[in-house]
């Protein structure tokens, strides 16, 4: 037991799991010194959240999941902040588990509006609607590593995404 409540609270609000956001942690980071030295122009690997990724980029400006793998999501992949800085790219997906502390999150937030995801498909006007589904996210992290597997990248570079268990490697000719 603790004074107040019967659970500490740093893990409880009123009774029930506290849950917090990302940002919050922002307060907890000291401001970058004038000091530190200025990072390096090239990186052995760089890795990405990738659900992260698709929650950033504007899909506003294609029509369909194929043209937004191809020129929004690979084309980033490729840009100069990532594959052109580095020899090798890792994306990770999140993976949605049954049961699971984030499983509690996600019924909060409630349920988006579910659409079928294939290459033709066109894409949803409310995107973040349609991300709140997370069968709509599995078929699309699914759709978007095919495309970034089958994908020919430049010479010398890697290009690494997750596949439920598995790791897909996409690499440029040598």
């Amino acid at each position: 037991m603790h004074e107040n409540q019967p659970y500490p609270q740093s893990l409880s609000e009123f009774g029930k799991l506290r849950f917090g956001k990302k940002s919050d942690l922002f307060m907890c980071v000291k401001p970058a010194n004038a000091e530190q030295p200025n990072p390096p122009s090239f990186y052995d690997c760089k890795i990405f959240d990738g659900a992260g990724i698709v929650h950033s980029l504007p899909s506003t400006t294609v029509s369909t999941f194929d043209s937004y793998a191809e020129n929004v999501f690979i084309l980033m992949i490729h840009s100069e902040s990532s594959l052109q800085s580095s020899k090798r790219v890792d994306i990770a997906w999140d993976t949605y588990k049954a049961s699971s502390i984030k499983d509690s999150t996600r019924e909060k937030r409630g349920n988006g509006q579910r659409r079928k995801v294939t290459g033709e498909s066109k894409i949803p006007p409310n995107w973040n609607a349609f991300l709140q589904d997370h069968t709509n996210k599995k078929e699309l992290f699914a759709l978007l590593t095919s495309r970034v597997a089958n994908f020919q990248f430049p010479e010398n570079k890697e290009v690494n995404i997750t596949s439920k268990e598995f790791v897909v490697t996409s690499r440029g000719s040598s």
